[in-house]
């Protein structure tokens, strides 16, 4: 199937502002100024979310993405103005505001508020010795004393989810996926937080008969603020697990000068009108379905 729309009207207009903006002093330069976008490793629900954008906005013609380790490294790439737009989980950004009262926090801005991804604790299936008695962890309030492996901004959720349940356990950074799973197999941690929209392909590629997903038995009370309930459905780990999940933004930095400001307004123009399109074209992430493009807490880019 070709998922390129057909260039409409309204993709002209956008495009047309996009090179209005390029303009320099009366003069259309030779070569646009290409923006880069932090995501994610290709695979994440944020790298998908980028290139289904790509495919109905043609303003994405001048975005290139630049894949990282995730939502801190993101944030630092905003900050220091290596990257035009980045893609962040709402907690990580409210921590370096509030937590790190990082000043440059205040002139970030969203351009889309995206999906809410979910909290997914994995680890070791637990086993039962001679006694019958459960070894392993089943539950994140089994954690007190405990190792948990994570990376990029889900490193942030674990602070903040042990802070704020008063969980004692020990967070432990690992680079990326592959080394905090095998840090799992290996038995340096006791469970591993990745906070990914589901259905997260590479969960499903778990062996269920060594790995299974743990649930986030916190009351909802501790968590009031931005993280909300949700539910984990992969069915080769049996019944719904409870957990909670946060929201996906992607936010740039308030700025002035025209030639920056056009292009980021008219790709984010496109973006509200072709949600639809978004949601219901074969081969776009289903994390688009649950965006309306209207839910956030953080100010707008406008």
């Amino acid at each position: 199937m070709n998922l390129t729309p057909r260039f409409n009207r309204a993709q002209a207009t956008s495009f047309a502002l996009i090179l209005l903006a390029l303009g320099s002093g009366g003069q259309t330069q030779s070569t646009p100024n290409v923006m880069n976008v932090a995501t994610s490793p290709n695979g994440s629900t944020a790298a998908d979310m980028f290139r289904d954008l790509g495919r109905v906005c043609t303003s994405a013609a001048l975005l290139r993405q630049r894949q990282t380790s995730g939502s801190i490294e993101n944030i630092q790439l905003l900050m220091e103005n290596k990257v035009a737009l980045a893609f962040v989980q709402l907690d990580v950004l409210k921590a370096r505001d509030q937590i790190d009262q990082d000043p440059r926090a205040k002139d970030l801005r969203v351009l889309l508020p995206l999906n809410f991804d979910e909290i997914h604790l994995i680890v070791k299936r637990p086993t039962r010795d001679v006694f019958g008695r459960i070894k392993g962890v089943t539950a994140f309030s089994g954690l007190k004393g405990k190792r948990v492996g994570a990376w990029g901004g889900s490193v942030v959720t674990a602070q903040i989810l042990k802070a704020k349940a008063n969980n004692a356990y020990t967070v432990v950074p690992l680079n990326d996926r592959a080394a905090s799973l095998a840090a799992l197999n290996a038995g340096q941690v006791d469970a591993v937080l990745a906070v990914v929209g589901q259905p997260a392909d590479w969960i499903n590629t778990l062996n269920p008969a060594v790995f299974t997903l743990a649930p986030l038995d916190i009351p909802q009370g501790v968590l009031n603020g931005f993280y909300r309930p949700a539910r984990l459905l992969y069915p080769k780990f049996g019944a719904a697990i409870s957990t909670y999940s946060v929201q996906r933004l992607l936010i740039t930095r308030n700025l002035k000068t025209p030639e920056r400001r056009l292009p980021l307004l008219a790709y984010q123009k496109c973006a509200l009108s072709k949600l639809s399109t978004l949601q219901e074209t074969e081969g776009m992430h289903p994390k688009w379905n649950e965006v309306t493009l209207k839910e956030r807490d953080w100010p707008l880019f406008k």
